[in-house]
């Protein structure tokens, strides 16, 4: 091996041959610009979104919300049930300051968590607003569009097929970068990772949190389940010095709940 003990030992003694000593210089010389250029790489730059006129993307959405439910075979309806809600969601995605007017503590630097029962549109708004985003080639509307459930499935298949600890950590690493739409947060089981039963969405999100406060990486979702029961479900084994699940949904997310009846029918 290139850094064995008898190598080692032939480079303090003087014992290297010739292309011994280059191949030691060059790998040398290869880890100091790696650290040089680690060290001068500069912060990621943040991006800031533009401001897309807003009554143009209401229409836009109105569109395609029709279109959507039309393949459904169901009617895109507009009632005093979601209609301000939809307006604050679309003053938020066209990046509107407006939207930090009219939302209590609202902030457009933050996700959006969009919490309400099952069937009231939650999904089906944030495929719209991809659709729309890449219909019309616009960045600020692009996000992985992923549910928690699929998430903990790929984790659980990683890990059996490389059938040792940290197969499934890729997986992990995956979800918690870039802007990305995680869909039923809260429905997922708990994963066992090599006998050590974890909740994979806590530690995904506790990863995004960090990137969050790092580089400004927004997470959306949405949720069947109230704050205190997503608390609950992933803080209550929690030590108490460790309890921050609450604390961390409100600072990265605008939470906005959907209330009503579901819409399936």
């Amino acid at each position: 091996m290139k850094n064995s003990l008898g190598q080692r030992v032939k480079e303090k003694f003087g014992l290297e041959t010739p292309e011994e000593k280059k191949e030691r210089i060059a790998r040398q010389r290869k880890t100091i610009e790696y650290f040089e250029n680690l060290h001068n790489t500069p912060e990621p730059i943040k991006i800031k979104n533009m401001t897309l006129p807003l009554e143009w993307l209401k229409k836009e959405f109105y569109k395609a919300a029709k279109a959507y439910y039309l393949k459904e075979r169901r009617a895109f309806i507009v009632d005093d049930e979601n209609r301000h809600i939809l307006d604050i969601l679309c003053r938020y995605f066209a990046n509107d300051p407006s939207f930090e007017e009219i939302v209590e503590n609202g902030q457009l630097q933050k996700g959006i968590m969009l919490a309400g029962n099952c069937g009231v549109g939650k999904t089906s708004f944030f495929e719209i607003m991809q659709s729309i985003g890449k219909a019309h080639n616009i960045p600020q509307l692009w996000f992985t569009n992923v549910s928690c459930l699929t998430i903990t499935t790929k984790f659980n298949k990683e890990n059996k097929k490389n059938n040792s600890s940290g197969g499934g950590e890729s997986v992990i690493e995956n979800y918690s970068k870039g802007k990305v739409y995680f869909d039923d947060l809260g429905s997922e089981r708990i994963v066992n990772d090599f006998g050590i039963r974890k909740e994979l969405m806590r530690e995904i999100l506790e990863m995004r949190y960090n990137r969050f406060k790092a580089i400004g990486t927004k997470t959306f979702c949405s949720t069947n389940l109230t704050i205190k029961e997503l608390v609950k479900k992933y803080d209550g084994d929690a030590k108490e010095n460790h309890k921050r699940i609450d604390d961390r949904i409100y600072h990265m997310f605008n939470v906005i709940p959907l209330n009503g009846e579901s819409r399936r029918f």
